[in-house]
């Protein structure tokens, strides 16, 4: 289905339901609609009738969700930008996906008008407050003109000083993925989704922008994180649906009252956008009497590849693929492998991208004959179709010959008493190619406490002697990109250069 029929058809079933509410506003389905078409319009009424890319600037506020379903009810092509990036990365990508017009929120003028200034590139700067306040606003919806199988955003991972990596997500491969996550997990019109993940980035915009407008449910949206106001929600709203990233489950649950299991209306706790670790899943279930379901995904897949089920948690997995998603495990000559063995996972299905823009040569790396893409992420496929993510392939370290992957001792660190964050690198080494580097962030009150002695000495006592990191550093906050993962990039290039653990520097 195209992604603009899909507001049409919940707009005629539950008008009048709320969509969301904001910072004490909020608006329905009805309103929801209405708005979009009137920035639709807006787009039409300004010359840019014919379907183009069209970049979208706004941090979490209704400017995002109006702007977002505006253009695609007027057929065009939506790229959502980072909101966080610097004007010059945004120019970079401007000049990438050559955007004749760029919608911003008035939050973020300065930034939008600077970008486009950066980028050398002719674009028309509009404001979607402005295109809502017209006097004679045409509220009239759209009779949609694109197929499924045409692109319908295009999402960027990377590529801020380097080449930009665009993908292409069609319709189809957003709404099938959109039904079959909802489905899933028995989403219902009912729920409360709370929104503090940025709206831009491909796991909010499905699971929480979509998710929420097939049901006709009820989002909360946030500017920005913030633990109190999450678990005030958790008790006074119904039906808490709750997707966020692991170290947004440990805030909350490290702030959360002792008598939070019997006052929460807790209905499903999602998380995603990088590995959950088990203390953090047994600390929250210890917490809320509540599970959460850890699941996988990537932007290239719309992004939601596999999740674990109610009530048939594994924990340490993503659970089994989605339903209508197909999973193998290949090795590095592209044969397929067997239950238990570590390898690529391959991925196929009506979720995957269309193809990287402007990048053929990139799109066919990532591709084996039969529409598999590789991930990147080395994992393994249990018997029961459930499956462990290890680690990145290009994260694997190669120690003497042995395969150490960095995830099995990051969650480790993360076990110990005090340890906020961990992150295990390469590091280039003479005798054995390379050994592992463990970067460590401790908790406030265990810094100058817990020693590189205390964290060797636990390693030891779970870890095989081969897996122990060489060395341990500790740094005061670890490097992290624009969507707040940790940039391994740079804590490999630390461990090559050699660390100043105070400076957070190399020396």
């Amino acid at each position: 289905m195209e992604l603009y029929s899909i507001l049409l058809q919940t707009e005629q079933r539950c008008p009048d339901n709320t969509a969301y509410v904001y910072e004490g506003s909020s608006f329905t389905y009805r309103e929801f609609l209405q708005g979009s078409n009137i920035v639709g319009h807006g787009l039409i009424q300004r010359g840019f009738a014919e379907r183009q890319n069209v970049a979208l600037l706004t941090p979490n506020t209704p400017h995002f969700v109006f702007g977002l379903f505006g253009l695609l009810g007027a057929g065009h092509i939506a790229v959502p930008l980072n909101p966080l990036l610097n004007p010059h990365e945004i120019g970079h990508l401007i000049r990438h996906a050559e955007p004749r017009v760029l919608l911003y929120d008035p939050l973020l003028k300065e930034k939008a008008e600077q970008a486009v200034r950066d980028s050398g590139h002719p674009v028309e700067c509009l404001s979607i407050s402005d295109l809502l306040r017209v006097a004679s606003p045409d509220t009239s919806s759209f009779t949609p003109t694109v197929g499924e199988d045409d692109p319908s955003m295009i999402l960027y991972t990377s590529g801020t000083t380097g080449d930009p990596k665009g993908v292409v997500l069609t319709h189809k491969n957003i709404y099938s993925n959109t039904v079959s996550f909802s489905r899933a997990l028995d989403l219902r019109e009912t729920d409360t989704f709370l929104c503090c993940l940025p709206l831009y980035h491909t796991y909010a915009m499905t699971v929480i922008v979509f998710g929420s407008l097939l049901m006709g449910a009820r989002v909360i949206l946030y500017p920005q994180f913030v633990p109190q106001r999450i678990l005030e929600a958790f008790v006074t709203e119904p039906n808490i649906v709750f997707a966020a990233v692991p170290p947004m489950f440990f805030m909350v649950t490290r702030f959360a009252p002792d008598d939070i299991a019997g006052r929460h209306h807790l209905r499903f706790m999602v998380s995603g956008g990088g590995p959950l670790p088990v203390d953090v899943a047994i600390a929250f279930q210890k917490k809320f009497n509540h599970e959460i379901l850890e699941g996988y995904g990537l932007t290239e897949t719309s992004p939601v590849v596999a999740y674990n089920r109610p009530g048939q948690n594994q924990l340490g997995t993503i659970g089994p693929p989605l339903p209508g998603v197909e999973v193998e495990i290949r090795n590095e000559a592209g044969e397929v492998l067997g239950p238990n063995q570590i390898g690529e996972l391959c991925v196929r299905g009506d979720l995957v991208m269309k193809e990287y823009y402007k990048n053929e040569e990139e799109t066919r790396r990532v591709f084996y004959p039969g529409g598999w893409l590789r991930t990147g992420d080395l994992a393994s496929i249990g018997e029961d179709g459930y499956i462990k993510i290890v680690g990145r392939l290009k994260d694997l370290i190669v120690c003497g010959g042995e395969n150490i992957y960095p995830r099995e001792i990051e969650e480790t660190l993360m076990k110990y008493p005090g340890v906020l964050e961990a992150a295990v690198v390469a590091k280039p080494n003479k005798l054995r190619s390379e050994v592992p580097q463990a970067f460590v962030v401790l908790a406030e009150e265990a810094k100058g406490k817990v020693t590189e002695s205390d964290l060797r000495k636990f390693c030891r006592e779970h870890l095989a002697e081969y897996k122990i990191p060489e060395e341990f550093t500790f740094l005061d906050a670890m490097p992290k990109t624009a969507k707040g993962t940790i940039e391994k990039k740079e804590l490999r290039r630390w461990a090559a250069a050699g660390i100043d653990a105070q400076s957070n520097a190399p020396a």
